[in-house]
């Protein structure tokens, strides 16, 4: 079953750290970050939780 927009997005968390790469201040969601400054991404596995599979988006062909 779906999960209503709204549920959705109050699971979500504005999270903060310093770039690895230049040490600029990033902002992120539930702790997976890209830098605009010089492009360092974090890997995904780095999150604080699991990313939502296949299987999970119904709008998926």
């Amino acid at each position: 079953m779906p999960v209503p927009a709204v549920e959705f997005l109050a699971s979500q968390e504005i999270t903060q750290t310093q770039c690895r790469k230049c040490g600029s201040e990033v902002s992120g969601v539930n702790g997976r970050y890209a830098c605009g400054v010089c492009g360092w991404v974090n890997h995904w596995s780095e999150g604080h939780n699991e990313l939502p599979t296949a299987a999970d988006d119904d709008t998926a062909a």
